[in-house]
């Protein structure tokens, strides 16, 4: 497997063994609700943050959904996205030293950023979690290969592309109205999609019908012709009637002579020629008495024969099917989630999509009852989604959102919740508002 080196790398991996966890000491003033749960909003380091969290939530995180610096290098707006904040250099520097932690350049520190703390997400995560991360086209090729280093190549999921259009009448040379989300399980094995339609899925899409339908025809290398005999009684979807030897040559199947229905069956044996795909699984339902078998997935499944002599596969779709695409479109644009914001109150430049967060919790963690975990917090809104959820089915999922700029975390990430907090008013609902301190 490839494996990516930069400077610092081994340094700042090292620097987990020895580094003290912090301690969560909650502010009462910014906590909401009568008796907060396990929500927090933790104001800090996020590194130190997640060692604080791990004697409580080691292997216990369903989701990690984070949105980390871009490495753009702008320092013109609320969120500093060049890897420069004084935090962050002060952590480099003492892991480092301040000259070597000087000469780095703009992508080792960024790495040297992002490195131990996907490490110590991994270690939090749950057997059956996952994690999705946000990036551009910049760092994205150097998160790919760091990912596959910290979860394995073998758990990589998908990268979807959300399509952000928004701001593409600039003047650019050429306009970049796409983003990435890179997704990993812990144990890709364990990994279950989520029952969502992608926003693309049209009204009249074969996707919304009651009944997946397909022939099980199938002519090519793989699936060579043979002869399927197919029993008296076998269901046919005509009445009563006779399905005519097929006047075109190239139709598929072949039959010798007219096949006879009667009530809706074969009235007696026929044997058809032809390629064929689920021939086991027919073999299956006429050995049942033409009953409905269950495939792998777990949906019923019957065969039949239509007027024109073909043999079709039907089944149930799931009463909440899932049909997920990589291509993220119709989510929204970072201007209208701003704009949403401030509609609150609130002042944040480049929040994500609530839509588009939503959309990916329901995706990939399929579990209510989830810890879903954000370690660059920003607005909140991971934290908005999760409550939003709860609130719609009923769920207990739990959220975590960790932010270290001061200013952000009191006057835009505890602000925002407050409202979402207040509109809910759930029963027993709060947050905690945790300040990181050291031992």
């Amino acid at each position: 497997m490839a494996t990516l080196e930069w400077e610092g790398k081994h340094a700042v991996a090292a620097c987990l063994e020895r580094m003290r966890a912090g301690v969560l000491q909650v502010d009462p003033a910014l906590s909401r609700g009568a008796a907060p749960g396990g929500d927090m909003v933790i104001l800090g380091d996020n590194l130190a943050a997640l060692g604080a969290l791990m004697p409580d939530h080691a292997g216990q995180v369903g989701m990690v959904l984070i949105d980390p610096p871009y490495n753009t290098g702008r320092r013109d707006w609320l969120y500093d996205d060049s890897v420069s904040h004084p935090a962050a250099r002060h952590w480099l520097e003492g892991v480092l030293g301040t000259q070597r932690a000087g000469s780095l350049s703009r992508q080792d520190r960024w790495l040297c950023l992002m490195y131990p703390r996907l490490l110590q997400l991994r270690r939090l995560m749950a057997e059956n979690g996952v994690i999705a991360c946000c990036i551009d086209d910049r760092e994205y090729p150097r998160l790919r290969l760091v990912m596959e280093e910290v979860f394995g190549a073998e758990n990589f999921l998908a990268t979807f592309v959300w399509v952000n259009t928004g701001n593409i009448d600039n003047h650019s040379r050429i306009k970049t109205n796409h983003e990435y989300v890179v997704v990993f399980a812990r144990d890709a094995r364990r990994f279950v999609p989520g029952p969502v339609l992608a926003p693309q899925v049209g009204a009249r899409s074969k996707l919304r019908r009651p009944v997946i339908r397909n022939t099980i025809i199938k002519n090519g290398p793989r699936n060579p012709v043979s002869d399927l005999v197919l029993p008296a009684g076998f269901p046919a979807r005509l009445g009563d009637g006779v399905i005519p030897v097929p006047a075109d040559p190239g139709f598929w199947p072949r039959f010798d002579g007219p096949i006879m229905v009667r009530d809706g069956r074969l009235a007696q044996a026929v044997t058809l020629r032809s390629g064929w795909s689920s021939r086991r699984q027919c073999a299956a339902f006429i050995a049942a008495g033409f009953c409905d078998i269950i495939d792998r997935q777990g949906l019923k499944t019957r065969f039949y024969l239509t007027p024109s002599g073909a043999v079709f596969m039907e089944k149930d779709r799931p009463a909440r099917p899932s049909h997920i695409l990589t291509v993220l479109e119709g989510m929204g644009t970072v201007q209208q989630a701003a704009a949403e914001l401030a509609q609150c109150g609130v002042r944040f430049d480049y929040p994500k999509p609530l839509s588009l967060v939503t959309y990916l919790l329901r995706a990939l963690c399929t579990d209510p009852d989830a810890v879903v975990l954000d370690a660059f917090g920003g607005s909140g809104t991971t934290a908005q989604a999760v409550m939003d959820l709860n609130a719609e089915d009923g769920g207990t999922r739990r959220f975590i959102v960790m932010e270290m700029d001061e200013h952000i975390a009191t006057t835009v990430t505890q602000p925002r919740l407050a409202h979402v907090l207040a509109r809910h008013a759930r029963p027993g609902a709060g947050f905690r508002f945790c300040r990181l301190g050291m031992p």
